[in-house]
């Protein structure tokens, strides 16, 4: 698989949704201790709450739904709340999502969405955001650069390529991303993960440490060559 904007289960291109992942990033944590405002002068709804879940959780829970997908049912909200084991609820902002949130680590949040799927796509889209302690603003801006790390990216990168997945990295023009494909010829379907990444600044990597903004989770009906 190449990562390029070709994938058929990406409406848009990894850059765009990076963007979109980091200013929605940016609406959680502004919205940690507020609610969203709704249309029609009706009461706010908070955004629902999950538990306190530490980093190493998360990462197991997001894998074991990434090891698990077989087929479009399950990217279905019910089955995604099941094997991640949090609250989703209706989202204030998009009456087609479904979104929880919570404290990650000691200072941290996390953000996971249910959405519909683009056109003649099956199932639902997953998306999963790391927000990182100290959070400023998108960290792939240099004014908004972070020593933190919200989750190592290349132990995350075995642990997917060990599941199965083939994995590319991004364009080197784009911002800095990971896109991976898995088959599942018994079912006539692809799943397809993008992982963006950021760069915590630290002393002994002059890149940076990579690390994990977010992981994007989508199927697509595909013909696969058996051979």
């Amino acid at each position: 698989m190449t990562a390029a904007n070709s994938d058929p289960a990406i409406s848009t291109t990894p850059e765009q949704a990076a963007d979109a992942a980091a200013a929605a990033v940016d609406r959680a944590a502004g919205q940690s201790s507020a609610v969203a405002r709704l249309p029609g002068g009706r009461s706010p709804l908070p955004l629902p709450e999950g538990p306190k879940l530490e980093v190493t959780d998360l990462r197991a829970r997001v894998l074991k739904l990434v090891g698990g997908l077989r087929t479009a049912q399950d990217t279905e909200t019910v089955a995604v709340a099941q094997i991640l084991n949090l609250p989703f609820g209706p989202d204030p902002e998009d009456p087609n999502g479904q979104v929880v949130e919570g404290r990650l680590g000691n200072a941290g949040r996390y953000y996971a969405t249910v959405t519909p799927a683009g056109h003649d796509m099956p199932g639902k889209e997953i998306e999963v955001r790391f927000i990182p302690e100290r959070w400023k603003g998108d960290p792939r801006i240099a004014e908004n650069a972070l020593s933190t790390c919200s989750l190592d990216f290349s132990a995350f990168n075995e642990d997917i390529a060990k599941l199965g997945y083939s994995g590319t990295e991004g364009p080197s023009y784009l911002k800095e991303f990971w896109s991976y494909r898995k088959d599942w010829p018994a079912s006539n379907i692809s799943f397809y993960l993008v992982v963006n990444i950021y760069r915590a600044t630290t002393d002994d990597q002059p890149k940076g440490r990579p690390c994990v903004l977010s992981i994007e989770i989508s199927a697509d009906s595909t013909k696969v060559d058996r051979g």
